[in-house]
């Protein structure tokens, strides 16, 4: 839905100025939902806590249609709140593929769940005009159909995950807190969300997937968020503007699959570089469309969603294989709210930037990030092999 709140929050402040509000607010619910789903999760296992958090984003696919034809600003970001829980728990689905899964088959397992998002994510943004021609034909805004199509959606996931996945994977995998009857003992026994990050931090590799997820993430979405509104500033239609994104989308979860092999056969420091650069080269050419040419916007944002693919998968892996298992679902849900918040900042500065700057500017800052990452992935894959050697 991030094309379509984009262009719906402009045209409610009559501004791109604050364009970057919608993903942040979005991005917002997502750490929320990373958190309290965790913490959920850690009790009741995956199929409750999935089907809760695709509900939620049902809700507020819902209420952003009210609040777009209502044209309220305050009701649209509450809105965009509820949308983005949807997006914390496809993002949080993941992981149940990596209960069960074995180390040498992982990364694949994890890369078949984003490989599955790729019907809707690469349908979706063309079928906004779509989408927006049938709610004009019923008197509504055009920006509200594509509300309606992400509500539908949501529906449909939450029935899924709660009829379809089951047994549930984590309980399965023993990953469930015992049930006690002391309150306080329960509490006691939940991995909070500092504990989570410090038990990330204080581990070589744990804190390179905590730093690969977050790098991917932020650079993504900075960039990703101001397209629509770079392409529609030059004169690109609706159309062509879904094609582009579509193209990204398809870079993100199409050759997940490709990202997974890569990391289970060449492994996961080598997978987290490689998509570090092709951060960089995307990057490089989204700082070179200064007028929005498509030569470059098609190539540079399919790069942009392969090397958030290739991070995703090996940093989700690496993460995930490199705390104990007890504190692993913990860890997935901290390390999912700390890359929601950065790229929720990053989200909300890239209108800020665009209006300031301009769109070669972002592009800039998203290449100095990717950049850090590929030195981090470098030295730790030399001490990683340096340790072997000994």
């Amino acid at each position: 839905m991030f094309p379509v709140s984009v262009l719906a929050i402009s045209d409610l402040l009559g501004s791109s100025t604050f364009a970057g509000l919608s993903t942040g607010a979005s991005t917002v619910g997502s750490a929320i939902s990373a958190g309290a789903l965790a913490t959920y999760m850690q009790r009741k296992g995956r199929t409750p806590g999935l089907s809760l958090g695709f509900g939620v984003a049902a809700a507020g696919g819902l209420l952003a249609i009210v609040a777009i034809q209502a044209a309220s600003l305050p009701v649209f970001l509450v809105a965009m709140v509820f949308v983005g829980v949807g997006s914390g728990t496809a993002n949080l689905s993941r992981y149940a593929a990596a209960d069960l899964s074995s180390v040498e088959r992982r990364s694949r397992d994890i890369s078949t769940v984003i490989f599955a998002s790729t019907f809707g994510a690469v349908l979706f943004p063309l079928f906004i005009g779509v989408a927006g021609s049938v709610a004009a034909s019923f008197s509504l805004d055009e920006n509200a159909g594509g509300f309606a199509m992400g509500l539908v959606l949501f529906v449909v996931a939450a029935a899924v995950t709660w009829l379809l996945m089951r047994p549930d994977p984590l309980v399965v995998a023993g990953g469930i807190i015992p049930r006690v009857a002391d309150r306080r003992q329960r509490k006691a026994e939940t991995v909070g969300f500092r504990e989570a990050i410090g038990i990330s931090w204080s581990l070589p590799l744990a804190r390179l997937a905590l730093v690969a997820l977050v790098v991917s993430q932020a650079v993504m979405v900075m960039v990703m968020a101001m397209t629509p509104l770079h392409m529609k500033a030059h004169g690109h239609s609706t159309g062509v503007v879904g094609a582009v994104i579509s193209a990204h989308t398809a870079g993100m979860f199409a050759f997940a699959p490709v990202a997974g092999w890569c990391s289970d056969r060449f492994g996961r420091l080598p997978t987290i570089g490689v998509g570090g650069l092709m951060l960089i080269a995307a990057t490089a050419l989204t700082a070179l469309a200064g007028e929005a040419p498509r030569l470059l916007m098609f190539p540079g944002l399919f790069l942009l969603g392969l090397g958030w693919s290739f991070g995703i998968v090996a940093a989700s892996a690496l993460l995930t294989e490199s705390v104990q298992d007890r504190d692993r679902v913990a860890v997935q849900g901290a390390a999912d709210l700390a890359t929601n918040i950065a790229s929720g900042a990053g989200a909300l500065a890239s209108g800020i930037v665009l209006d300031m700057a301009g769109f070669h500017i972002l592009s800039m800052v998203g290449m100095a990030a990717a950049g850090g990452l590929l030195v981090h992935a470098f030295f730790e894959n030399r001490l990683d092999s340096a340790q072997l050697r000994i």
